[in-house]
């Protein structure tokens, strides 16, 4: 090692370092969120457009079919928080048990057809 790799940057060296580096990564954030922000309408239209038949088809299963999963999946969010993840990693863990409790919430009701004992 020489002597100069110990020396310390120049102030003004050092400071546009910095400069360069920060101004770099406000570009890249903002073309990331500018990409994001282009694609945000679509998704949602996806995403409406797909629920009610996501919907349906957990409506077909048991209720206890449907609870299993739900506990699954807030299970896999309770452990995803224990291990410190992020927080949009456990909301994309816990999500399905909304959905899941979503299809319990909304499933028609089956009318009571009388029997001949009670008419």
């Amino acid at each position: 090692m020489t002597i100069e790799e110990f020396e310390e940057p120049l102030p003004g060296n050092h400071v546009a370092s910095v400069v360069r580096r920060v101004s770099g990564s406000i570009k890249v954030a903002r073309n990331g969120a500018t990409s994001l922000i282009g694609r945000v309408p679509r998704t949602m239209n996806a995403t409406r457009a797909g629920a009610p038949a996501t919907t349906s088809a957990l409506q077909t299963l048991p209720d206890s079919t449907l609870r299993w999963l739900s506990a699954t999946s807030v299970g896999l969010g309770a452990g995803l928080y224990l291990a410190g993840k992020r927080r949009l990693v456990i909301a994309a863990g816990v999500a399905p048990a909304l959905v899941m409790g979503v299809a319990i919430a909304l499933r028609p009701i089956k009318p009571v057809v009388p029997t001949e004992a009670n008419s």
